[in-house]
């Protein structure tokens, strides 16, 4: 299966938060991380990856249940 990053995670317990939301919705997706099973901080964190076609669907899902910020916002700077 072809995959993409749908977002980044500082930690892993974080990205299998946005693993469950979009399974809940019917998106397949996998979890990549350097870390292992654990569940601290570590460099690079960890990646959700979905199917390219379901990119945009993810990231909305993602950023309405707060998991993730919708990058246009200037929040961060």
């Amino acid at each position: 299966m072809k995959t993409v990053m749908v977002a980044n995670f500082r930690f892993r317990r974080e990205a299998v938060t946005a693993k469950t939301v979009l399974e809940n919705a019917g998106i397949p997706c996998l979890v990549q991380s350097a870390e292992g099973s654990g569940f601290g901080p570590i460099a690079g964190g960890s990646s959700v990856l979905v199917r390219p076609e379901d990119l945009d669907r993810a990231r909305q899902l993602l950023d309405d249940a707060g998991v993730i910020q919708d990058e246009s916002g200037d929040d961060d700077s």
